[in-house]
């Protein structure tokens, strides 16, 4: 997640993306100015305020590029003949492991999203025109979906409940956790947290609820 890859056939707009979307991770999105990415895209400023008008659209385009980059990875474990070969409530805690992965082994992609959501908060940009990168986000549901329904079918998943809700609570409680132990501790007990076992606890935590007793 660190390396983004610079198109160098597509377009120039796909380059100042995935460009700024490096800028944004290695330095924060508050920290770096249009300015920046022209230089290191190689392309005017001008040119880059005609084509994206403002930073917090850029920035979109740029949180997309990378929550492709997740589903691209996501997608690579659900075509494994591993994972095809697992029962549901073994696939749940996947891709909720993968979740969790992700979030510890990364920390400047968590920093980003801290950072995203500050900026379209402060711009109070309209959620409508955050289409496009909601739709990503929002497409790893489905993936999660279809691990619970089969864990019914097949007797590994033992609660019949509102699903969506179950996921994006517990997809908020660990994006919540990752961004808590990336910004740092605030009280003594905090230098106690380990974060990394505290959202391993979350994934194992919304497995066992849902998993079948033994």
């Amino acid at each position: 997640m660190v390396k983004v890859e610079v198109p160098e056939v597509t377009s120039a707009d796909d380059r100042v993306v995935a460009v700024a979307a490096q800028l944004f991770l290695r330095d924060g999105v508050e920290q770096v100015k249009m300015t920046d990415i022209a230089r290191e895209a190689g392309v005017g400023v001008a040119t880059i305020y005609r084509h994206f008008q403002t930073k917090t659209r850029l920035a979109a385009e740029a949180g997309t590029l990378l929550w492709g980059m997740f589903a691209d990875e996501v997608a690579k474990l659900i075509e494994s003949d591993a994972f095809l070969e697992m029962s549901g409530i073994d696939r749940l805690a996947a891709l909720f492991g993968e979740i969790s992965r992700v979030y510890v082994e990364r920390p400047e992609f968590v920093v980003f999203l801290n950072g995203f959501d500050r900026l379209m908060l402060d711009e109070h940009v309209d959620a409508r025109d955050l289409s496009a990168y909601g739709q990503t986000i929002d497409s790893f549901y489905v993936v999660f979906e279809d691990a619970y329904q089969l864990g019914r079918a097949d007797g590994t998943v033992a609660c019949d409940l509102d699903f969506r809700v179950f996921y994006h609570a517990i997809a908020h409680a660990l994006m919540g956790a990752a961004q808590k132990f990336v910004r740092g501790g605030v009280i003594p007990s905090d230098a106690e947290s380990d974060g990394s076992a505290e959202i391993e606890c979350i994934v194992e935590t919304a497995v066992r609820s849902l998993r079948v007793a033994r």
